[in-house]
């Protein structure tokens, strides 16, 4: 299994880039990226714009690549990601700051994917759906064909008919950092 972290997004709503945020002992990406490594998945590339998150990646020692073309929006990070997959392989997508995702609900997404090896693994908390979300390899061409600031939910919408939705016991699991009401009223799960 690919594992795609897209980390090259601008924070706006934050202020400032978040992915480098305390959470407990390390930062919000350094987070997600031992989570993955945790996990079942193979291959993990992290799509960087910056060079201190860039320096994060090579700290952790997995595949590193620099998204020149940020400003085109998400679709161009999930086009670069896919420039060093295993097209063998299916493609797992992780937003770098989702911190609360934990590497035994990572496999059970995995799992799904290998059992229901031609469909879209969507991850359902409470109802509530979201990312890391695996696409199966020959839906790569449509994911290159994605243009401006639009993730895989166009992917999704087309494929309709091969989505999976995956039930996640972790509360948490789909919650992302976006704002610095996100970071108050989140990071106090991991202090306590």
């Amino acid at each position: 299994m690919n594992g795609i972290i897209l980390a090259s997004g601008f924070s706006r709503r934050m202020g400032k880039n978040k992915l480098l945020m305390n959470i407990g002992e390390e930062v919000i990406l350094q987070k997600v990226i031992r989570e993955i490594k945790k996990s079942d998945i193979s291959n993990i590339i992290l799509v960087a714009r910056e060079d201190n998150v860039i320096e994060i990646g090579i700290r952790e020692e997995i595949q590193v690549i620099k998204n020149e073309s940020a400003t085109y929006g998400q679709s161009q990070s999930i086009k670069v990601g896919l420039t060093k997959v295993n097209a063998n392989q299916n493609f797992m997508f992780f937003c770098g700051d989702q911190p609360f995702i934990d590497s035994s609900s990572i496999n059970k997404l995995i799992t799904a994917s290998i059992r229901l090896k031609d469909n879209i693994i969507i991850p359902r908390v409470k109802g509530k759906t979201g990312s890391p979300v695996i696409f199966p390899k020959f839906l790569k061409d449509e994911l290159e064909a994605l243009k401006g600031d639009v993730g895989g939910r166009e992917v999704i919408k087309s494929n309709n008919s091969k989505v999976i939705y995956v039930d996640i016991n972790n509360d948490l699991f789909l919650q992302d950092i976006d704002t610095m009401d996100d970071y108050k009223k989140f990071i106090t799960n991991i202090e306590e």
